[in-house]
């Protein structure tokens, strides 16, 4: 992944630099992070089953606000493959994806790294493969700041923190079909919400 970000930015830090007139209007980030975070109970057991940390991955497409503004439209996806272990210690796979819909506004005025908050709404959905799982799509919402290095005119290195907030039913089997049982059938959310958080670094391309 980071062979083909390093790739991307040497074609694309050779394109010409454009006119301020001509500065493209649509960009689209490329990213490599590692995401943490996740807790939910064992209802017999009352243990924490954790989601294990791990690497993740991210597309931001985005859109100018208007011609010479440096603030984007933008539509955020990013998934994980994770797992969670059952009573028994058996390990589930579980995948987390988020879709939002936000922006990106920058925080002052930098030539050569420029800092920016970003900030989305949209959906999580947790699912597993198990036998007995359902997907699970619930409400969410992000924050984030990093900063961009640009590279020319039509390329820039982007490195970003992230937090997703996830609400969720604290009483309900979170990835099983049914409320009782053994296995995933007994894990459900410790809390209201779902916190994870992410550290990415990427690439974005301009056009």
């Amino acid at each position: 992944m980071f062979r083909s970000l390093l790739i991307a930015a040497i074609l694309a830090a050779a394109v010409p630099v454009a006119r301020a007139a001509d500065a493209p209007r649509f960009q689209v980030g490329l990213n490599a992070g590692y995401r943490a975070g996740g807790s939910f109970e064992d209802t017999d057991t009352g243990d924490d089953r954790d989601l294990d940390e791990g690497e993740s991955f991210a597309v931001a497409l985005e859109l100018r606000f208007r011609p010479g503004d440096q603030r984007f439209y933008q539509l955020w996806y990013s998934r994980q493959a994770s797992a969670v272990e059952d009573e028994l210690d058996v390990v589930h796979d579980v995948d987390i994806e988020y879709l939002h819909l936000g922006g990106t506004i920058p925080i002052g005025d930098a030539e050569r790294a420029q800092p920016y908050f970003a900030a989305g709404l949209g959906a999580t959905r947790f699912s597993s493969s198990g036998p007995d799982s359902r997907d699970l799509t619930r409400f969410s919402g992000s924050i984030a700041f990093g900063v961009a290095v640009p590279l020319s005119e039509r390329a820039a290195f982007r490195f970003e923190a992230r937090g997703y907030l996830t609400a969720v039913d604290s009483d309900a089997a979170f990835f099983c079909r049914s409320d009782g049982g053994t296995g995933l059938c007994r894990i459900v959310a410790s809390g209201s919400t779902v916190f994870q958080a992410e550290a990415l670094a990427g690439i974005v391309l301009r056009f």
